[in-house]
């Protein structure tokens, strides 16, 4: 009898952690065809996936631990569905770590985005961010800046790539304004002063108002073997009309080594003309010093948006940038073709849907 009572109370432990768990897979796929005016000289016609949001495919967990407390793990990766490839390489190649949610914060601890990221996309564009197209980020003749994505996601307000390695603060709420920081740690014995990331962030949310600002300096191990690497910070915000919102933004970029930098000043403004069509303007001037040859640019972008239903929905991306500066070409974030010469347009038609 007492086996049998064991053998029940021993049963009974993983369902009762069950009924205070969950696990969610989760996707969001977007796929459409891209015209680019001018890709190193010749215009270009292409299938392209992962513009208006990342193709994503992943799973996460919760489990209440009690106390207030709670577990919580992300795992997803971004699959390319053109190639079937994994960008990253991994299932995990986008983000996942584990952490712990209490009633003073989360503490995080593995592949994550850092808060130029978080804070000045995330939590500035809020509700608003489906609508904006990779395209319409910072890109721009800055190939001398030397970032490790080149031209891409300079800013790193496009999250082109997690940091490996990292544990991160993230407060809650007190009276509207939030703050955290994160590290990440180099991994290297002997290098814990080189190849590291630190990274800080604050908002402020308060109706339909946003406040953002963030700061990240990320040593690379191709500036100065890690000993040096890009500097950013930036600092923006939203307000919301209800059929129209107003957002800006300012960036600045430096490789700390060769002491280049790009200033990027962005503004944006959304209107909802129904509750299932949307279109997102925005303006970009980024300029870069003398280091980067006094290049500079301008560009202009709409996204007209339409929604099928609460998880399809089908749009229009129109680009125009314009470079300057000696020797400046155009380069149109997220089309990783170059122009040959100051201009470069976009277009493209694209259908996203989630799951």
């Amino acid at each position: 009898m007492k086996k049998k009572l064991l053998t029940v109370a021993l049963a009974a432990i993983p369902l009762q952690s069950y009924a205070q768990s969950s696990v969610t897979l989760f996707g969001l796929l977007d796929e459409g065809v891209t015209y680019v005016s001018n890709a190193s000289g010749h215009s270009l016609v292409q299938m392209a996936s992962g513009i208006q949001a990342p193709n994503l495919l992943g799973i996460r967990g919760t489990e209440d631990l009690g106390g207030g407390l709670q577990a919580f793990f992300v795992m997803d990766s971004m699959p390319d569905i053109n190639t079937g490839k994994q960008n990253g390489g991994a299932f995990t190649g986008r983000e996942s770590y584990v952490g712990i949610a209490s009633p003073y914060g989360t503490l995080t601890l593995g592949r994550q985005f850092d808060y130029m990221f978080d804070n000045l996309s995330i939590a500035r564009w809020g509700h608003q961010i489906p609508y904006v197209s990779l395209y319409q980020l910072p890109g721009g003749p800055f190939a001398k800046l030397g970032a490790p994505l080149g031209t891409f996601d300079y800013t790193r307000i496009a999250g082109g790539e997690a940091t490996p390695n990292a544990i991160k603060y993230t407060s809650k709420t007190y009276a509207g304004f939030d703050f955290g920081a994160m590290y990440g740690f180099s991994n290297i014995a002997g290098q814990t002063g080189s190849n590291n990331l630190m990274s800080f962030g604050a908002n402020y949310n308060n109706g339909p108002l946003r406040l953002n600002a963030a700061y990240t300096y990320s040593k690379e191990d191709g500036i100065d073997d890690g000993h040096h690497g890009i500097r950013n910070y930036g600092f923006g915000g939203r307000y919301d009309f209800g059929m129209l919102a107003l957002d800006v933004l300012y960036t600045n970029t430096r490789n700390t080594f060769t002491n280049g930098h790009v200033d990027s000043y962005e503004a944006g403004w959304l209107v909802k003309f129904a509750p299932d069509t949307f279109l997102y303007a925005n303006y970009i001037y980024a300029k870069g010093n003398d280091q980067l040859d006094n290049s500079h640019s301008n560009q202009g972008g709409l996204t007209f948006d339409y929604l099928l239903s609460k998880r399809t929905d089908v749009y229009v991306n129109a680009i125009y940038q314009r470079a300057s500066g000696a020797g400046a070409v155009a380069s149109v974030n997220g089309t990783f073709a170059t122009s040959s010469s100051q201009n470069q347009t976009v277009l493209r038609l694209g259908m996203r849907t989630l799951f």
